[in-house]
């Protein structure tokens, strides 16, 4: 097995744990989660996007995020063509939480994201390469 192979059955696995989490904690609390979120975070303009949209919102949020990070976990795991979109949007909803979150968890963050980037990337050479 490949380091590409195992980095991304780890972070198929890493969402699908995400996915259970949201489900069985964040959803019960979800005004609490989006409400401490917006206090850890250190962007003005996401700190007013999480108060005045996710927290009024925050159980359809919530229902939102689960279906995203299942539906990426699935995609990832599943070891098809979809891996690679699916590394895509996990990539970019990495930096969507850079933007809302502590700036310790800004640059984790963006290391996540970096590593779903290059995994995509990989993955293409990997299936053009003759």
């Amino acid at each position: 097995m490949t380091k590409r192979n195992v980095a991304e059955l780890a972070i198929g696995v890493l969402w699908a744990i995400g996915a259970g989490a949201q489900t069985f904690d964040t959803l019960r609390h979800s005004e609490k989660f989006y409400g401490d979120m917006a206090n850890l975070a250190w962007i003005r303009p996401a700190r007013q996007l999480i108060e005045e949209v996710l927290l009024p919102n925050s159980v359809a949020v919530t229902v939102w995020v689960i279906v995203f990070q299942a539906a990426v976990a699935i995609a990832i795991l599943a070891r098809r063509a979809a891996a690679g979109p699916a590394l895509v949007a996990g990539g970019v909803f990495s930096i969507v939480g850079a933007l809302t979150a502590s700036p310790v968890g800004t640059v984790s963050y963006l290391l996540l994201a970096a590593i779903h980037f290059r995994l995509a990337r990989s993955r293409n050479q990997a299936l053009t390469v003759p």
